[in-house]
């Protein structure tokens, strides 16, 4: 049953915080600039100081301006680390649904192939070399669980930053996080690291020879495998 409440007028903060918010839309404030001083502010909208700090703090939470003590505050661009931060409450809510989380589990893998197949296309000598240190680090920590979570992570996130796309680097961290514990159960199954190493190698030496298919191939199989795992040690 729905337990309503009677519906209230907007608050007037909120009428101020939706008029900036469409002069930084519209471009009649860019990143940068800074809002005129809380005097001002007061006079232009006809309200109280209590409310243009109201939605001061409403846009610096919504990331659309910064304010630092002692100085106006100032326009700044949204960036994608923060639009993937808003997502981040929900998503441990939905992740608790077992039905939702093997969801998450395959649109990670088709993501991550891709980007495979967008590394082994695209990925220069030195991205290539970032990748190479990676892999190395993840084989030295065969044995010791946390810390081969920890490097393949820093091996996938390698390959995802070939694309040097800030919302795909920004996307791929937050699933990584989201997933954190996936991973560390997944490692549990006997002879997972080792063989979540083996595809690794896999991965990159598609990627070296520049075979997308194959990297794409190795990522699927590889991200498959540790999905299995995942389940196994849970069931």
């Amino acid at each position: 049953m729905l337990n309503a409440e009677p519906v209230r007028k907007r608050r007037l903060y909120e009428e101020v915080v939706e008029q900036i918010e469409a002069a930084i839309v519209d471009g009649s404030l860019k990143p940068g600039d800074f809002l005129p001083a809380e005097r001002d502010l007061c006079e232009r909208f006809e309200v109280s100081r209590t409310a243009i700090r109201e939605a001061l703090f409403a846009l610096q939470t919504s990331g659309l301006i910064e304010l630092v003590n002692g100085r106006r505050a100032r326009v700044v661009e949204p960036t994608a680390e923060r639009l993937i931060e808003e997502l981040s409450g929900p998503a441990r809510f939905v992740l608790s649904r077992p039905e939702r989380l093997r969801q998450l589990q395959e649109a990670r893998m088709l993501f991550e192939a891709f980007l495979a197949r967008v590394a082994a296309r695209s990925a220069t000598a030195d991205q290539i070399a970032t990748i190479e240190a990676a892999l190395d680090a993840n084989g030295k920590t065969i044995g010791d669980p946390e810390a081969f979570v920890r490097t393949n992570m820093d091996f996938h996130l390698a390959i995802a930053k070939v694309s040097q796309n800030v919302f795909v680097d920004s996307l791929h961290t937050a699933v990584q996080a989201w997933l954190a514990e996936h991973r560390r159960v997944a490692v549990q199954q006997q002879g997972s690291a080792e063989r979540a190493f083996a595809r690794h190698v896999e991965i990159l030496d598609a990627i070296r020879a520049g075979d997308p298919e194959k990297a794409e191939a190795a990522m699927t199989a590889h991200l498959q495998e540790s999905i299995d795992a995942y389940w196994a040690v849970m069931e």
